[in-house]
């Protein structure tokens, strides 16, 4: 039987099942004569052979398997599975052309062949229109490593983080344009172009708010933390005529007993100067998400529980300048009616009410409350006072449980549940410092109550030692409900607290003038004898040397040792 060639092309722009048989040209060169197929009528082959053609870098086995079709299987041609493997392959995103053909038919049973055309792969990426820092700052986010195959999604990746830089530094309108370069060094390789045009920045001319009536323009403007307008200043207008109107003392009574007096002055002098000292006129998406949270928290901490944005909005202002719109619904202004408490027997209901403080007729502020029951830095809270007496599985949670009007009645349901025992504490992240440095200052040790107030203050002791990163300093509780105990893990992040000292310099005819010194403050005087390292560390002892000479005529050495824990059962400091 002649050998026959079965083609179903794919490329890049188009995916689709082959349509018709077309002839070409087989291992011997020789070509086919074209077949008619009905297609009305598929016909059933069992593979017998894959071949895969035209990869230098990929996997024939695995390519094979990614297809989907195996030798012995059994397809219909015209049918899916062809195409459903071309497919398969070109979700894989790292070919460029796919084509499978039939190299030999022997009755019921086919050849095929996959032929591929392989992306290339990235070996360099150069940027155009960016100066060297802004070059820096954006390789940071950039996830291009050379060898890397250059498919549509790295190639769009690369243009939405360089877009996205560019916009958080201001330029909106910046042209983008990324392609690839055949590079002739390498075979199937290509250099990245990334080419930027930034255009001019763009920055927030005013900002402006429809539909709130509470608070003026400028408060709400105030709330913003980063997003800001440009600073401007302008003279006012018609001054003397203003000035020469309130004068008049029948309009100067009408101006002080008006209520919205204030309103309109704060509104006028913002209208005619807009000072920006410490937030950025540039316009980020993200930070004026966060910017709207706050605006939204502002509102519900003033009682405006239901207030919420309607729409926001830009508009080009000019080439340099875009104007920002928020549409605000307020809703009503609610208050506290009657706060009751549900749970609670260790405290009762006035001891809760005196470190809530919050009564009848109180602005509505969901904000407040939950910072009294949980945590409030400037004075006590619900949690404290049942943590720092073991209830480590204390929870209250805070329930409306009826509105009327602008009224609010909230309900504390409180679970006290039982004093936790410290089991066990551990520590970790010490690989210098050893542990009965860290022991001596805990105040959570095994057996003793569980107390919050006590985990807060041996962290800010430990913090204070120098050994460890006070910011990572962080105690981990791990309750055990089933016995009433908790476990504490401390996780530490070490860090250098060693200092040294050196100046110097020629005083003339006294010579060479200098000081040297050297401060240990975590050394241990058991390594220093044993000489395993150097310096010898890890039992909290400072030790001190320092030399300071004036040429010959006057030199002077000091050696000072402090041990903090003599004994090491107390804080007894002895010094030499």
């Amino acid at each position: 039987m002649k050998k026959l060639l079965l083609i179903v092309c794919f490329c890049q722009l188009t995916l689709s099942a082959y349509s018709q048989l077309l002839f070409g040209r087989n291992r011997n060169n020789q070509t086919s004569q074209d077949i008619a197929i009905n297609y009305s009528s598929p016909k059933e082959y069992e593979i017998a052979g894959i071949e895969v053609t035209g990869v230098e870098f990929l996997d024939n086995t695995a390519l094979i398997s990614l297809s989907g079709l195996k030798v012995g299987d059994k397809i219909k041609i015209p049918g899916d599975e062809i195409s459903g493997a071309l497919k398969k392959l070109w979700k894989q995103g790292i070919i460029g052309d796919i084509t499978i053909s039939a190299s030999k038919v022997e009755g019921s049973q086919i050849h095929l062949v996959i032929n591929l055309t392989e992306r290339p792969r990235l070996t360099r990426y150069v940027f155009q229109g960016l100066n060297r820092t802004q070059e820096g700052e954006v390789e940071e986010d950039l996830e291009l490593v050379r060898g890397r195959i250059l498919t549509d999604v790295v190639v769009k990746n690369a243009e939405l983080t360089v877009r996205k830089y560019l916009e958080s530094k201001g330029y909106r309108n910046a042209y983008i344009d990324v392609r690839q370069d055949r590079d002739s060094l390498l075979r199937n390789s290509a250099v990245l172009i990334i080419e930027v045009d930034k255009g001019k920045k763009v920055k927030v001319k005013d900002i402006d708010f429809v539909g709130n009536e509470a608070f003026a323009d400028s408060k709400l403007r105030s709330k913003l933390k980063k997003t800001g307008v440009r600073p401007y200043l302008k003279l006012p207008t018609n001054l003397l005529g203003k000035s020469l109107k309130l004068l008049n003392p029948l309009n100067m009574v009408e101006f002080l007993t008006h209520r919205d007096s204030t309103y309109e002055i704060r509104e006028y002098l913002a209208a005619q100067a807009k000072v920006n000292v410490f937030k950025a006129a540039k316009f980020v998406e993200s930070d004026f998400e966060e910017d709207k949270g706050l605006l939204l928290a502002f509102y519900n901490s003033k009682g405006y529980r239901d207030a919420e944005f309607i729409y926001d909005s830009l508009y080009d202002v000019d080439e340099r300048s875009l104007g920002v719109e928020i549409s605000v619904n307020e809703g009503r202004k609610y208050y506290f009616r009657d706060i009751t408490w549900e749970g609670n027997f260790v405290h009762d209901d006035e001891t809760l009410e005196r470190i809530l403080a919050i009564g009848t007729g109180d602005v509505y502020d969901m904000e407040l409350i939950n910072k009294k029951l949980n945590f409030n830095p400037t004075g006590p809270d619900i949690s404290s006072l049942y943590m720092d007496n073991g209830y480590l599985f204390f929870s209250v949670t805070p329930v409306e449980v009826g509105i009327e009007g602008d009224s609010i009645d909230v309900e504390m349901r409180i679970y006290e549940g039982a004093q936790a025992t410290i089991r066990e504490v551990t520590i970790s992240g010490n690989d210098k410092t050893n542990d009965h440095v860290i022991l001596r200052e805990l105040r959570t040790l095994p057996g003793q109550k569980f107390s919050r107030a006590e985990l807060i203050r041996t962290q800010q002791e430990l913090s204070q030692l120098g050994y460890f990163d006070p910011e990572q300093v962080n105690p981990v509780p791990k309750p055990n409900p089933v016995d009433e105990t908790v476990d504490i893990e401390w996780q530490l992040v070490e860090r250098p607290s060693d200092q040294i000292e050196m100046s110097g310099g020629w005083g003339g005819q006294f010579g060479f003038i200098g000081t040297l010194g050297l401060t240990f403050n975590n050394f241990s005087m058991k390594e220093a004898f044993g000489l395993k390292s150097f310096p010898p560390t890890g039992d909290g002892q400072k030790l001190s040397l320092r030399l300071q000479a004036n040429g010959r005529r006057f030199q002077s050495y000091s050696l000072g040792f402090t041990e903090p824990w003599l004994g090491g059962k107390r804080p007894n400091t002895f010094g030499v």
